[in-house]
Formats: C-alpha cells, structure tokens, sequence
C-alpha cells in the first residue's frame, strides 16, 4: 500500500506538469488508470479535475471534483473545481454557493477568493461584488500576479477602467511573460482614452456633502481661531516659536481635512474629490481654505528663517475668514 501510494503521488506531480505545460489531455490520460487502481486519492482527483478543465471538459470536471469532496486532502481546492466546474455549465447559482463555501472554509486563502471573483463576474447582477472580492484577493496575495488579473478582468466587465489598468499593470510587473495580461491591458488602455468620465451619482454626491461638511465646519474653527491667537501672539513683533505654532496649526488642519477621504470608500470617495466641481459653497470654502494654509505654511517657514512680518497672517486669517463665514451662513445646506 506504501509503495502504490507513492506511485500514485508520482503519476499526481507529472499530471502538474503535463498541465502546467499545456497538456491536459495527457494529463488526463495518466491520471485514469492510476485512479483505477487507487481510487481514495482525493489529490489525484482533484488533479483530474484541474486537468478536465483546463481540456475544456465541465462534465467530467465536476464528477471528479465531487469525488474529492468526499475523499481526505485539501477540501478547499475540491470546492473550488466544484465552483470553476458549474460556472463552466451554466450553473452559476450554485457555483456561487460553492465558491462562497469554499472561501467559508478558508478565508484567508486568495485562491478561494479569486475562485470566488471569477463565478461572481460570470453570474448575473454578480459583477459589481467581484470586483471587490478580487481586491480582497489581491490584498490577501500582493506578491501573485493571478489575483491582480482576475481584479482585471472584473473591473473590465462593469467599465471601471482605471482599477483594470492599475491591476493589470500590477499583474504585468509580477508576471511579465502573461500576454493574455499584456492584450487586456492594451484594450483598457485603449477604451479609456475615449470613455468620459461619469459624473458621480446625485446619491454619491450628497452622502459627500454629507461627510465633508462638518469637516469644514470644523477647519474654520481651526483656522479663524488659530489665526486669531497667533495675530494676538506675534504683537507687537513675532518670534521664530511662533512659526512652529503655525506649523502645528497647518499639520492639524491637514489632518482634520484628511479624515473625509480616510472613511470613504468606492463612489463616495470619487465624489468627495469632485465635490468642489458640483457644489459652488464648498469649492468657495475649499479654495480658501487652502489658500490660508499655504499662506500659514509660507509664513512659518519665514518666521523660521528670521522674519518679522505680520501680513502673511493677516491674508491667511482673512481668507480663513471669508471660508469660515461662508459655512456659517450655508449651514449645511
């Protein structure tokens, strides 16, 4: 039993190969009869299986990868041929089911994850989930070209063209021999360059609105009260620790202002960055806001070298002024 079990993990590993190298008939053709005589090999049927599906053999693929099920070994791979094997014949429901049971059992596994992806992009209203399942695969394994391809594929599938870019790139970098990668990379590329960017949805656009303006209303707060201390500080003539206050001051606001793009995600966080284009006050706001802290920023580097003037943070106050009086009188709206 010992020397046919060793024989048969023989005939497994050469099966890999002849599949790896594109043969999976071979493949097929070594593994039967060895499964023949041992037939409680649950890798060897799992090998089969890869190797069905890759020959383009659903039927076949999914017998095998049934018997595997119910046989010792790796449970995971199992239910994930069963996945790819009903996503071949139509089945998605239930290759859905399996592919979820599969990242049920090992969550932390990226294949489960790609596995998982490729079933959602082929079943209907499924898309939009694969991609972030692909994310989470790619996430799970920085360093594996296949998740970044299937992150790809997905994005390509609902014309998110710049996630498909980046992550084919990525998949390039890590694998440059893939052309399939290199041909959809091409085509993306190509398809961008004349796709408009869609305007954010009126939805996105509000739940933005919704989470930039108490930020805003919180940086005028900042900047009016801040500038109005240091203008009190720096009389009759101000010192080079004053500088490091207004430095403190500007690095806070660039904190608080950053906590809007930190808590969004997906659509959200594409509004956020097009918010100004869409709502007049905020880009008033924003724009003064800005200006006053590259003001504060270009003074306290001055105070720092020796300077003694006063006007640099009596423009920043009053921008910060114009912005802070521009949320007060909006209230949100």
């Amino acid at each position: 039993m010992w020397a046919m079990s060793e024989s048969i993990a023989a005939v497994v590993v050469r099966a890999a190969e002849l599949t790896a190298r594109g043969m999976p008939r071979q493949a097929i053709e070594l593994l039967q009869p060895a499964l023949a005589v041992n037939p409680l090999h649950g890798e060897a049927w799992c090998r089969l299986a890869a190797a069905h599906l890759d020959a383009g053999e659903p039927d076949p693929a999914l017998t095998a990868a049934k018997r595997a099920l119910v046989l010792d070994g790796d449970p995971a791979w199992a239910q994930r041929l069963t996945a790819l094997a009903l996503s071949e014949l139509g089945r998605h429901p239930e290759a859905v089911v399996a592919a979820r049971e599969c990242v049920r059992r090992k969550p932390r596994d990226w294949r489960c994850q790609v596995v998982l992806a490729e079933v959602l992009a082929d079943s209907p209203g499924g898309q939009r989930e694969a991609v972030e399942v692909a994310r989470e695969a790619a996430h799970l394994a920085p360093a594996e070209a296949r998740p970044f391809q299937v992150l790809g594929d997905s994005a390509l599938r609902v014309r998110d063209w710049g996630t498909a870019e980046r992550a084919y790139r990525t998949a390039l970098r890590l694998d440059p021999a893939d052309d399939d990668v290199r041909a959809n990379l091409a085509t993306v590329r190509r398809k961008r360059g004349g796709a408009p960017v869609p305007p954010p949805s009126g939805e996105a656009l509000h739940a933005a609105h919704v989470l930039a303006w108490p930020v805003l209303s919180r940086l005028a707060a900042l900047l009016v009260a801040g500038g109005l201390v240091l203008l009190l500080g720096g009389m009759p003539k101000p010192t080079p620790l004053l500088g490091w206050f207004a430095g403190l001051l500007v690095v806070a606001c660039l904190v608080v202002g950053g906590l809007p793009l930190a808590k969004a995600r997906g659509g959200v966080r594409r509004a956020l960055l097009r918010l100004p284009l869409h709502r007049p006050k905020v880009a008033v706001v924003t724009t003064m806001f800005a200006l006053s802290a590259v003001i504060l920023a270009g003074w306290a580097v001055a105070l720092l070298l020796g300077a003694t003037t006063m006007q640099p943070l009596v423009i920043a106050w009053l921008c910060a002024l114009v912005g802070g009086a521009v949320v007060v009188l909006a209230g949100g709206r």
